[in-house]
């Protein structure tokens, strides 16, 4: 499954007006990449995808055509107890995120993976019952050099990445979540996502700015009735969105969206470096093994957190695979992309089953767990050194001296010590976990992510898995420059008064907000008889398409508004009973008409006004729009 795959999207409006030209790949399985005053550059990789057409157009790929190639040989590998990886890398808007993700019922390569797993989940289970499978998840961000855990929020704040000899990379205190169906799966996915967006709004940033990854950790146990003895496999899968790969200079950012990119820049390029270092070595073993340790010695894992923590999926364990997405918008980034993935089709792994690895892991855990207390006491590990301390010194100032396996006297502070032994202890209580503590842990999580949500004011229905807006009760529904965190936040405005305030305020409030310009109380909004209004304080930063409010006046909103609170928070008022009662009205209007319903089976409800679909126009409903619309208004200028 080592490999490379190219995926050519359609250049956003952005794009073209920003870049004026174009590069325009062929299909099939070499890329031509090229612009007018270019010279042609061919690449070859081993499949070669055209997205960038009509869906009936020939030889358009498909999501289901994307994991067929991809998604369906990586599950193979995993149930053979390999791991596995899939990486998507390119400049933003170039459909990474849509590859690996999906938007809507486009399902991408992550659901579509996790629905083919549990199926043979159910079809082995049914087949084998000395098989017993067991599915674990987790799902992080990396954003300017930090961790965050999108499925615990009492995970808040960066999480550490640590190494240990067998295990390799890790996150402490990851949660790993317990799955059993591909509905729970998904409704982690969502609720994950939901956690995404709410961070990525109240800092204003975007998924493009930050590095995704989703692993599936797959246990297989098989019990031999002949022996009574247990195997055990042990695949880890990741599914890896990384941030833009695009240039400062080609994006025009300053200040904070400089840094970040600079953070972006900072991991993508030691992504590459790690890569040509790989490929070194790799080259090195083809010829005899000559050099081979050098370029491994040098290969420069720890200079970002991403390339630590993926260390074992780039150059170790794992089966791999990228996915090269580009767009015809700009030759120079789409060349650079089909390069980095050309290097990256060099890396050579020798990936070897994972069988027994936890029994191998808590033996050695053990043994290092004895001498590491031993160590801390001050009898260097074995009792054969003495600690060079006084006792009355704060242990960040403590130094002792141990006597290593080889022979060779080792110093290191007590501090360094006491951590490494409280994050061995974390790994052994994590692998002495049962199947029935991870369960209920993972429900104790479930709980607690639900609750956060609803305290925010946001909608998490129970019973529905996604993204639904209600049927009946007006809502508000966030707009993001990001179609992956876009529509992902409901907020319903239940009779009567809801207050929207600051998070982390004493003042009561339905929904809270954080981010720049948001007042404790920044606005109400009144529900009665299906007639909402928004009234706003004064100095309260609102506005309604795009005009600012006039402060302690109420403002009747209407199906498809748009509504800015502060800098950041963009939302799309919809109000299913209005748009029905439009629809009835209209009904009643043919009916008038036209004498019967039969010229109109829809009774006049476009897809764009029934309460399922709850924007009422693309073209005005959407964070570009309301945004340019307000800066418009500020200006003076007229958006219509």
């Amino acid at each position: 499954m080592v490999g490379n795959q190219t995926i050519l999207s359609p250049p956003s409006a952005e794009e073209l007006a920003a870049t004026g030209k174009a590069a325009a790949p062929s299909g099939g399985g070499s890329k031509d990449a090229r612009a007018t005053e270019k010279k042609p550059q061919n690449l070859t990789f081993d499949k070669s995808y055209w997205s960038a057409g009509p869906r009936d157009e020939p030889g358009y790929c498909s999501q289901q055509t994307l994991y067929e190639d991809l998604g369906s040989e990586l599950l193979d590998h995993a149930f053979s107890g390999f791991n596995a990886c899939i990486l998507a890398y390119g400049q933003t808007d170039s459909g990474k995120s849509y590859s690996m993700m999906g938007y809507g019922a486009d399902k991408g390569i992550i659901p579509l993976t996790c629905e083919e797993l549990f199926r043979r989940l159910d079809e082995k289970r049914d087949a084998d019952s000395s098989v017993d499978f067991r599915v674990e998840v987790s799902y992080i961000e990396i954003y300017n050099e930090k961790v965050r855990d999108l499925l615990n929020p009492k995970n808040t704040g960066n999480l550490k990445v640590k190494e240990h000899p067998s295990l390799g990379p890790y996150v402490e205190d990851l949660s790993k979540l317990v799955v059993g169906t591909y509905d729970e799966m998904i409704t982690l996915m969502d609720e994950g996502n939901k956690a995404r967006t709410v961070a990525a709004t109240n800092m204003n940033e975007t998924s493009s700015r930050s590095h995704s990854v989703f692993t599936l950790l797959l246990t297989m146990k098989r019990h031999d009735a002949a022996t009574n003895l247990d195997t055990e496999k042990v695949s880890r899968i990741n599914l890896i969105d990384l941030a833009g790969s695009e240039r400062a200079n080609s994006t025009g950012a300053t200040g904070q969206r400089l840094k970040e990119g600079a953070n972006v820049n900072k991991s993508l390029t030691t992504l590459g470096k790690v890569i040509s270092a790989l490929v070194s070595a790799s080259q090195a073993a083809d010829t005899k093994g000559k050099g081979k340790k050098k370029a491994e010695d040098f290969v420069p894992y720890r200079d970002s957190v991403l390339t630590w923590l993926l260390k074992d999926s780039l150059g170790g364990n794992s089966k791999r695979a990228m996915i090269a997405a580009i767009s015809p918008a700009d030759y120079e980034e789409t060349l650079s992309t089909l390069r980095y993935a050309d290097q990256a089709k060099k890396i050579k792994n020798k990936a070897v089953v994972n069988e027994d690895p936890n029994a191998k892991l808590v033996r050695e855990l053990k043994e290092e767990l004895e001498m590491l207390r031993a160590r801390v006491a001050g009898g260097g590990g074995g009792g054969s050194m003495e600690s060079t301390y006084d006792p009355s010194v704060p242990p960040e100032k403590q130094v002792v001296k141990y006597k290593a396996k080889d022979g060779t006297v080792k110093t290191v502070i007590k501090a360094e010590l006491q951590e490494q032994l409280e994050s061995s202890e974390k790994l052994m209580q994590s692998l002495n976990e049962t199947w029935e503590e991870k369960m209920l842990k993972t429900q104790e999580v479930h709980k607690e992510r639900e609750k956060a949500l609803e305290e925010l004011g946001i909608t998490v229905d129970k019973n529905m898995v996604g993204v639904h807006a209600p049927k009946k009760m007006p809502h508000l529904i966030n707009l993001n420059e990001d179609p992956l965190m876009s529509e992902c936040l409901v907020y319903q405005l239940k009779y009567g008064r809801t207050i929207v305030g600051r998070l982390n305020s004493d003042k009561p409030a339905a929904i809270r907000l954080s981010g720049e310009n948001i007042l404790e109380e920044h606005c109400y909004i009144d529900n009665s008889d299906s007639v909402v209004t928004l009234t706003a304080p004064t100095g309260s930063m609102t506005f309604i398409n795009g005009k600012r409010v006039a402060p302690d006046t109420a403002h009747k909103l209407r199906s498809g508004f748009r509504i800015i609170l502060g800098e950041n928070h963009v939302f799309r008022f919809n109000n299913p009973e209005e748009v029905r009662k439009q629809r009835d009205r209209q009904k009643h209007l043919s009916v008038a008409i036209n004498g019967d319903m039969e010229g109109d089976p829809s009774g006049g409800a476009s897809p764009a006004t029934r309460p399922d679909s709850p924007a009422s126009s693309a073209a005005d409903a959407d964070w570009n729009y309301a945004k340019r619309e307000a800066a418009l208004r500020l200006a003076g200028l007229d958006p219509d």
